[in-house]
Order: C-alpha cells, then sequence, then structure tokens
C-alpha cells in the first residue's frame, strides 16, 4: 500500500476500552470529519456496518458490530462536536433511523462543492479534482458486515474520513475567492439555509411504509396472498443483506421477486433453476420454498 499525506494513523475502536481512549480526543480536536459504510440493503433498511472519524493527524474505525449497545450514546456525545461530512442527506436518515441522533451541526463538503459550480460533487471526483488523488472505488459495495474486514476495506474506510478535512480546506479557499463572484456569491450565501432544510428533513424523517414490488403486485391486482409472498421475500432481502449476505440483495431483486409471484414453482427444482447462484441455492432453497412452494391456487382475482 502507498502511504501519503492522506493516509493516516489508524485506531481500531472494537472494545469499550477503546472507545472510552477515544472520545476524549475527539472532544478535543472540536471538529470531526465523519464516514460511514452500512449494510448494501439502502438508507430506509440498512444497518450501520462502519463509522470512521478523523481529525488533522488520526483515524479511527469503529466497529458498531462490536459495540451495539455503546452506539447511540457515542453518537449522543459526538453530536455536540461540529461534524465534516459529505453527502448528509443519505447518511443523515441512518443516524436517524436507527439512533435518533442528528448532530448538532454540520458542514456538507458535497453541498459546498455543488455551491462553487461542480456539476458532479461525490467524493470520488472532489479528491481527484481538489487533491489530486485517486480513490478505488472497487471496495465501495463490498460485504462490510464480514468480520474481519479485509486490509483494503480498512484502508479504504480510513482514507475517505481523513480526506474530509483537507478537502474542506481546500473548497474555503476557494469560496473565500468567489465569495463576491455574481454567480458563485448567490450560491455560497444559501448554503445555510440549504443546510437548516437539510437538518429540517432528517428530524422529520419517517420510514416509508410503501414497499415497490409490493406497490407493484397490488396494482397488478394480483391479490392478497401475492401480496404477503411478495413481502415475505422482500423481508428475506432485507434480513439477509444485514446479516452481510451479499447474495441476498443480488438474487431477490424486485424482477426475480415479481417473476416468482407471477410464476410461482410447483417444485423445489423449479425454484433451485431459478437461482443462479449456487451458494446461495444452498443456503437458502428451504426457507424460499417455504413461501413459494405452497399448494398452488389461483392468485388472481376476479
Amino acid at each position: 500500500m502507498t502511504h501519503d499525506f492522506f493516509d493516516l494513523p489508524i485506531t481500531i475502536v472494537d472494545t469499550p476500552e477503546a472507545l472510552a481512549e477515544a472520545l476524549p480526543a475527539w472532544f478535543e480536536a472540536g471538529l470531526l470529519a465523519v464516514d460511514i459504510e452500512c449494510s448494501l440493503t439502502g438508507m430506509h433498511h440498512c444497518v450501520l456496518a462502519f463509522l470512521q472519524i478523523a481529525t488533522h493527524d488520526q483515524v479511527w474505525l469503529v466497529d458498531p458490530i462490536a459495540l451495539p449497545d455503546l452506539m447511540k450514546p457515542t453518537l449522543e456525545a459526538m453530536s455536540e462536536i461540529p461534524w465534516i461530512v459529505h453527502d448528509y442527506s443519505g447518511d443523515g436518515v441512518v443516524f436517524k433511523r436507527l439512533y435518533d441522533v442528528v448532530p448538532t451541526s454540520i458542514l456538507d463538503t458535497m453541498l459546498l462543492a455543488r455551491a462553487l459550480g461542480y456539476p458532479q460533487p461525490g467524493l470520488k471526483t472532489m479528491a481527484k479534482v481538489k487533491l489530486g488523488i485517486h480513490i478505488p472505488k472497487e471496495e465501495q459495495d463490498s460485504n462490510w458486515m464480514m468480520r474481519p474486514l479485509r486490509e483494503a476495506q480498512l484502508s479504504y474506510a480510513a482514507r475517505d474520513a481523513a480526506l474530509l478535512l483537507p478537502l474542506l480546506r481546500t473548497l474555503a479557499e476557494e469560496a473565500e475567492e468567489k465569495k463576491d463572484d455574481p454567480v458563485v456569491g448567490p450560491r455560497l450565501a444559501a448554503l445555510p439555509g440549504e443546510l437548516r432544510a437539510l437538518f429540517r428533513r432528517i428530524r422529520r424523517y419517517q420510514q416509508p411504509d410503501d414497499n415497490p414490488i409490493i406497490d407493484k403486485v397490488r396494482a397488478m391486482g394480483l391479490g392478497e396472498r401475492a401480496e404477503q409472498k411478495a413481502r415475505a421475500l422482500s423481508d428475506f432481502r432485507y434480513q439477509w443483506g444485514n446479516q452481510g449476505d451479499v447474495a441476498a440483495v443480488m438474487e431477490l431483486g424486485n424482477r426475480w421477486i415479481l417473476a416468482r409471484i407471477l410464476h410461482p414453482p410447483t417444485t423445489r427444482e423449479q425454484l433451485e433453476r431459478a437461482i443462479p447462484n449456487p451458494r446461495f441455492r444452498r443456503k437458502r432453497l428451504e426457507e424460499l420454498w417455504e413461501v413459494l412452494g405452497e399448494p398452488q391456487i389461483s392468485i388472481v382475482e376476479d
């Protein structure tokens, strides 16, 4: 691994003792770069798999799976310290939904980059444009629920957090230079209002009741039993995905679920042929058959 200015010393926080040592350092810093990695089931259903916290000279990688009972009080304590984040709209939903925590103050570098006129203000793009470094994204959609995490995952997670403070500095310098620009200036002036509106949306967040595949089955008039099957299969996807079963997320897509509802398998062999992934098939076939393999009746109602 090539080390440079953005590869800061890393401390793994996966015990109560390590967490107790880290908290004073975070309060002493007075400003924290915060990033997260989640299971692959989307912000409305995921679990928090990893929490990255960086200061100017240190990165802490916090393992929520190892510290489940300590995450809410930890985040509540952290919420009193200003956070630097990149795209808080998604991460904020995760913190609010899982822990009912909203930080007192944030500065979102993605919103700042957008105000400065960058049309694609994602972290990978901004790191390349403003800091001159390339962030490999191969690990972004990897399995963050598995333990132990690979060295490449740890490096990726640490760097994403370590970049935020240098990125903020470079963007702040550009903002100072462009504050009187007739186009950029008004957008910069509007940033506090954007952040307030974002905070209001996050504080009012409620997990949606709807589910696209269940809504589709309902709209097609396939009947209550079909809706029950669609819900059960969706629940499997969230449950297994949040346990770290990436295949569940990949295999149990909405199209696959709808196809099984419209054309129910009449035998285990039919269901097996509909599951391409052999490892997932061996692991989950019986549970899927319990939902899909009941004696078939017409599910299309008059």
